[in-house]
Formats: structure tokens, sequence, C-alpha cells
């Protein structure tokens, strides 16, 4: 989002004015959750630490068999259609 704001030359004032309101609600709503819900977040992870980070590693790997599965499933896609001889096009008019 800088960088765009910066390339299409966002006024700086109106920029540095939703940058200070966006994240001084996003911050607030940060600490809010932090002191509500803190204590419990860490009594839950302190608890249940090893299943936690099973699942994590779990849903890692899965993600990435995932993205190795598309990656090679796109590479074969274009394989086939860089090898295929293009067809003329009908030209009616």
């Amino acid at each position: 989002m800088l960088l765009a704001a910066g390339a299409l030359q966002y006024p700086t004032r109106k920029f540095l004015a939703a940058l200070a309101l966006g994240r001084s609600i996003r911050y607030t709503i940060l600490a809010y959750l932090g002191a509500h819900y803190g204590r419990n977040i860490v009594n839950f992870f302190a608890r249940y630490y090893w299943q936690t980070l099973s699942v994590l590693i779990a849903f890692a790997v899965l993600g990435g068999l995932y993205g190795l599965f598309e990656y090679r499933r796109r590479q074969k896609a274009e394989e086939r259609q860089t090898s295929r001889p293009r067809q003329a096009r009908d030209r009616t008019a």
C-alpha cells in the first residue's frame, strides 16, 4: 500500500492521516484483545503446546505438498500448450 500510494502520487497529508487512523484502530483492537483474552491464550498454549505445534506443522506440510502439486500441474499444462501446433483461426467477417 505504501508503494502504491507513492506510485499513484496520492496526497501526502491524506495518506498519512489514513495511515495513522488505520494503524491506531488496528493496534487499539489488538491491545483490547490482548488485555481481555491474553491470559486465556497463554494458558491454552501452555496446556496444549505439543498438540498445537503438531497441528501447525501438519498444516505447513500439507500446504507445501499442495503448492508443489499445483506447481507441477501448471507446468505440465504449460508444456502441453506449447507443444501443440497452433491451429489456424477461422476468419469469418
